[in-house]
């Protein structure tokens, strides 16, 4: 079996999951669910219910997105 094709951090992570809705986990202990527009560099864009946020890569400390379909088909993960 191959090994899945993850992504070596959160930004690249994100990169692969853009136009699709999750909840960030920021250092300050915030969570924000967001629909991510872009990765720009270190910098993600996304969209709140009516506002726009950039948020830096080195910030968030963990990303929960829900459909397993999309993150198998993404990243290449058996889950059962």
């Amino acid at each position: 079996m191959d090994a899945p094709r993850i992504p070596e951090n959160l930004c690249g992570i994100l990169r692969e999951l853009e136009k699709q809705k999750v909840v960030l986990l920021l250092e300050s202990g915030d969570r924000l669910e967001v629909k991510i527009l872009a990765v720009v560099d270190e910098i993600v864009i996304a969209s709140t219910d009516r506002r726009i946020v950039f948020i830096a890569c080195n910030c968030i400390c963990a990303v929960f997105a829900d459909c397993t379909d999309l993150l198998s088909a993404r990243f290449d993960l058996a889950i059962e």
